[in-house]
């Protein structure tokens, strides 16, 4: 059981790399289809959850700006 958490870890932090090299998300989930059909079930599940992190931050990162633009836009009509 240890060693199938270290491979889901593995995965994880390899995608979590090579979306910070330059992978886009497109090609990450287009790696978890080729890992899913090969049935390298641990793999996947380490880049998919890399890939449900890397998507958070995403909407993350739009809200705080959504919302930077909003307190911006209310700071303006007050002045």
């Amino acid at each position: 059981m240890n060693q199938d958490k270290e491979t889901v870890i593995e995965f994880y932090n390899l995608a979590l790399y090579e979306y910070e090299q330059g992978t886009n998300i497109t090609e990450l989930k287009s790696v978890l289809k080729e890992y899913e059909t090969q049935q390298m079930y641990l793999e996947c599940a380490g880049i998919k959850l890399a890939i449900e992190y890397i998507e958070f931050l995403l909407i993350l990162q739009l809200i705080i700006y959504k919302n930077k633009i909003n307190d911006n836009n209310t700071d303006n009509e007050f002045s």
